[in-house]
């Protein structure tokens, strides 16, 4: 049976863990291997310095007969024996140059024993030791009475000879001249205690020298042992470090075989995860750029195997559901074309009414402009001559002619009213439509802003005051001049305040000027009933009207701000519209200043 990829790829990670594993396992055991012999290259160090320690002590005691010296020298022997015997105890396969370096100390020791005089008896008397003890007797005889001085100290030189030498004729010298001293010297016999001395000095000369005989025959096995000890250690030594090394050598090498064993068959497991990958991926891929091309090619997934086949019937799937979806789209795609087409046949035909409306409204107003301005100019003679006339005279007279002329002078008051009311529309139609045709060529010149906010807000005052609103003029005397047409602009602020004055029952009117971002800008703001928080840019629109909240009417035509939005265009300005309802409204006009007009 076929390994899929997922097999493949565990068999991989298996593999790269079992040899990652193997490494471990060799690389612990060498640890531990390494740390034991380690520890007993160290004891066999311990026993060659311990050796080597116990020559040089030995050579101290044979100089000067010292007990401190023959006391190390049996320390170091018992140090060195305890190391050895400890590599024996810790290695079962220890090397044979352990069983050789331990009987070459005892050897030494049994020769060193012979030589020093050491019975093995402690209740017998040590020769080695009685003779020391009268020999430092004798020195302290030396300190004690100093006329013996030089005669002890040449007894010392004499002494010291016949140590080194050990010859029979060096010490029958030191002897003849212990027995002198011992006799009497140039000075006479000794004191009693120094008598005592040189008697006992005499007495454990000759045991000792009897002790040397008959050690004669231990001194070439002791000479032998010592010679043979520094080396047998020192072989011991490089035997366990040899032994080190080659445990090192062989880890090494078996690091190197699991290494290159591992490799082989991760290099082996990856290319044949890579023919069963790559294989059916380019199988796939191919399909899919035929699929790109627009080519027709039903995919098999009966012709995969594993995981492959399962994802090319989700490729298959995947195309069918594909194919399903671009004739749905296609089928849409013309569905909204033809909406377009429509929609732009319907945008046409608004903009050509909205024309037509337009032209209306220009036509209607330019007949209506002649026949309006003489209704208006009677009206206002008719009122002049009843203030003026035959009839204002009588009416002084007859109270019934009196309150008839009233009468008539409040109704033509309402006419007179009406009557700029409608010249005012008609003359924004007219404004708007030669706007829309850019035949309304402006005149450019330095304005001071508080002069074009002054004559805008001057017709309205009396309406403020009558409504009780305040005006508040905040501009500063400082601002840069504007640069534009002064009756355009003057339209502008015009419709501005009109519309809140209109909207506006109580609180305040406000104009405010200031400079951001290099132009001048100066807002109309009201406290009347606001607009919508989505209504800032319909208000501009031609014909839009919000009406009023409590009557419901909408005063006006709804174009005075669409015509002030494109006088400030036409200004290269911007003009924008913010507010809540029931929070009033602050329009921002933008308008270049006159310095940086080009």
């Amino acid at each position: 049976m076929a390994l899929s990829v997922k097999g493949k790829l565990q068999a991989l990670c298996a593999v790269i863990v079992a040899g990652f594993a193997l490494v471990f396992v060799v690389d612990i055991l060498e640890s531990r291997l390494t740390e034991r012999t380690l520890a007993l290259e160290r004891l066999a160090v311990t026993a060659r310095i311990e050796a080597l320690e116990m020559r040089r002590q030995e050579k101290n005691f044979f100089l000067r007969h010292d007990p401190e010296a023959l006391a190390a020298v049996r320390r170091h022997q018992e140090a060195a024996v305890a190391a050895i015997e400890a590599i024996r105890a810790d290695d079962p396969d220890h090397d044979p140059l352990s069983d050789a370096a331990l009987a070459r100390l005892r050897a030494y020791h049994d020769g060193f024993e012979a030589i020093a005089g050491f019975s093995g008896d402690p209740d017998a008397a040590d020769p080695t030791a009685r003779y020391l003890d009268s020999s430092q007797d004798l020195e302290r005889l030396a300190d004690s009475q100093p006329e013996l001085a030089g005669a002890v100290a040449r007894l010392a030189r004499l002494e010291k000879r016949w140590l080194a030498s050990g010859t029979a004729d060096n010490l029958r010298r030191l002897t003849r001249e212990a027995e002198r001293l011992r006799d009497g010297g140039p000075a006479g016999p000794p004191s009693g205690d120094a008598a005592r001395v040189l008697g006992d000095y005499l007495a454990a000369l000759g045991d000792y020298a009897s002790r040397l005989e008959d050690a004669g025959s231990a001194t070439a096995g002791f000479v032998s042992a010592a010679r043979a000890l520094e080396p047998v250690t020192e072989a011991l030594r490089a035997a366990y470090e040899a032994r080190r090394n080659a445990i090192a050598r062989v880890t090494d090498l078996l690091d190197f075989g699991i290494q290159a064993a591992v490799l082989v068959l991760v290099a082996l497991a990856a290319w044949g995860l890579f023919r069963a990958v790559a294989t059916p991926l380019e199988r796939l891929r191919r399909h899919a750029r035929r699929l790109v091309r627009g080519e027709g090619a039903d995919l098999d997934p009966t012709e995969y195997s594993g995981e492959f086949r399962d994802l090319a019937a989700d490729i298959a799937a995947m195309e069918s559901h594909l194919l399903a979806t671009i004739r749905e789209l296609a089928a849409k795609e013309r569905e909204a074309a033809d909406q377009a087409c429509k929609a732009e046949a319907a945008r046409q035909q608004a903009e050509e009414l909205g024309r037509v409306k337009t032209d209306f409204l220009s036509l209607v107003s330019h007949e209506f402009k002649t026949p309006l301005t003489s209704m208006v100019g009677f009206a206002q003679v008719m009122r002049k001559r009843l203030e003026r006339g035959p009839l204002a005279e009588q009416a002084g007279h007859a109270p019934e002619i009196a309150a008839e002329v009233e009468r008539l002078r409040h109704n033509l008051a309402i006419m007179l009213e009406e009557g700029r009311k409608l010249a005012g529309l008609i003359d924004n139609v007219l404004e708007l439509a030669a706007l829309d045709a850019d035949d309304l060529p402006l005149v450019p010149a330095s304005l001071a802003p508080a002069e074009i906010i002054d004559r805008a807000a001057a017709p309205h005052l009396a309406a403020m005051a009558a409504k009780g609103l305040a005006f508040v003029r905040d501009i500063p005397g400082d601002l840069p001049p504007l640069r534009g047409d002064r009756d355009r602009l003057v339209f502008v602020f015009d419709q501005l305040l009109s519309n809140a004055v209109k909207f506006t029952k109580d609180g305040h009117i406000a104009c405010r000027a200031g400079l951001r971002d290099g132009m001048a800008v100066i807002a109309v703001e009201d406290t009347g009933q606001g607009i919508p928080a989505d209504m800032g840019e319909a208000v501009f629109e031609k014909f839009f009207q919000l009406g009023d909240v409590t009557t419901g009417k909408m005063p006006g035509l709804g174009i005075g701000l669409a015509a002030a939005r494109a006088v400030v265009k036409r200004h290269g300005g911007a003009i924008t519209a913010h507010g809540l309802p029931g929070r009033g409204v602050r329009v921002e006009v933008a308008l270049p200043l006159f310095e940086a007009a080009p």
